[in-house]
């Protein structure tokens, strides 16, 4: 009796060991623990603070420059300098692309510029500010877009995980819902670098296949926020520049000009035939 006893004592311990190591195993596949906190939380959107203990992502970064207070105004200055590039018909090694396109909708940049400035405000330093988005494809799927950001020193970091991306509406609101940094369509589009923005690169191939988050964009939101804002539909490639001007026109076509609208002006009947010999010695005398 007393070896089965024992025996049964080495297979439990055997056991115990066996759902230790399965634990550890399930942790490492899904990462690390968040504590969540919503800030904003609608069932089609969202902004929560999210702590990510056991994160090995930031080695050597363990605390944010947060609490991080800015506008809505001024989020909404840095969200419309956002630009995404898509590849052509998401397959994975073409090297065709479409032309960067802004990341956001007006709707999707109203909701967000209220809702991350007041979550950033909240933070603390070791939490990240993460949000999500959908919006109806089809009766039958929806697209998500997720992703989230971090203050560190003079930057702002912003990651952009799951960009449009299509799934079937019964199944909209599950993982990528759950943990909006983990991302499953990266390899489909990327950031595209703009002034005061600068793509933080993953270190090598294989780092860059094992992430488990979206490309990620450092901006210099102080120098962003302070430059000249560049005009709708620009693409951002300039910010600072002045418009260019339209070239000059010589003296003696401008005249030309100016005589065959005063011509015109004088056909249709809307000035005098004495108006129009006065003007036209008047232009004339300029030559």
């Amino acid at each position: 009796m007393k070896n089965e006893r024992g025996g049964g004592s080495v297979r439990t311990r055997g056991f115990m060991l066996a759902a230790l190591a399965l634990g550890l195993v399930c942790e490492a596949c899904l990462g690390p623990v968040r504590d969540t906190r919503p800030v904003r939380e609608e069932q089609d959107r969202f902004v929560r603070l999210e702590a990510r203990h056991g994160d090995q992502r930031r080695a050597g970064s363990t605390r944010f420059a947060h609490p991080f207070p800015l506008s809505p105004e001024e989020w909404t200055r840095i969200l419309s300098s956002i630009r995404v590039q898509t590849r052509k018909d998401t397959v994975l090694f073409t090297t065709a692309k479409d032309p960067p396109t802004e990341a956001f909708e007006p709707d999707e940049i109203g909701y967000l510029s209220a809702a991350l400035s007041e979550a950033f405000s909240r933070a603390h330093p070791d939490e990240w500010v993460v949000f999500g988005l959908s919006r109806d494809r089809s009766p039958q799927a929806v697209e998500l877009t997720t992703g989230g950001g971090f203050v560190d020193g003079p930057r702002l970091h912003f990651i952009l995980a799951n960009y449009r991306h299509s799934v079937p509406r019964s199944n909209a609101y599950g993982r990528v819902w759950q943990d909006p940094l983990r991302t499953d369509t990266a390899p489909y589009f990327e950031l595209v670098e703009g002034n005061f923005q600068t793509l933080v690169r993953a270190q090598g191939i294989a780092s860059g296949l094992l992430k488990n988050d979206g490309p990620e964009l450092a901006i210099e939101y102080k120098a962003l926020l302070t430059s000249q804002p560049r005009e709708a539909g620009g693409g951002g490639a300039v910010e600072n520049q002045p418009a260019p001007r339209e070239p000059l026109k010589p003296p003696d076509a401008r005249i030309e000009e100016r005589l065959r609208v005063l011509k015109r002006l004088w056909d249709q009947g809307l000035i005098t035939e004495e108006e129009y010999r006065q003007k036209k010695k008047q232009l004339l005398d300029r030559f």
